[in-house]
């Protein structure tokens, strides 16, 4: 068995336990995690992004994930989640929703201009 480590942007932390071979998105599904995905695991639409910084326990990056996401990506930890298949214990780094990172930050500001910054 190996065991995906989830942590999300809000510094949630939940553990799923998944046969090794299966990929972090399938991980992520059995865990109910909520991990953005469109094309149904084909490595075409890269919403399942997450972020891997050791990345011992995991597959290799096959060639649809390096087209899609770049070797600059990759290297800094970048992964799409249909792709990655996990054989040990991995920590995984769930990235802020791009929609709601831009809400938060509009908020913020908001909040700032209402205080006399």
């Amino acid at each position: 068995m190996a065991k995906v480590i989830f942590h999300d942007a809000d510094e949630n932390i939940k553990e799923v336990t998944i046969r090794e071979g299966h990929t972090i998105l399938r991980a992520a599904k059995q865990g109910r995690i909520p991990l953005r995905h469109k094309c149904g695991g084909r490595a075409s639409c890269t919403t399942c992004k997450v972020i891997i910084h050791e990345q011992n326990s995991i597959s290799h990056p096959g060639h649809n994930e390096v087209q899609r996401l770049g070797e600059e990506q990759i290297e800094k930890g970048m992964r799409l989640s249909c792709q990655t298949r996990v054989y040990q214990t991995v920590e995984v780094y769930i990235p802020e929703d791009p929609f709601r990172a831009r809400v938060r930050a509009l908020l913020a500001k908001q909040r700032e201009l209402e205080n006399g910054g």
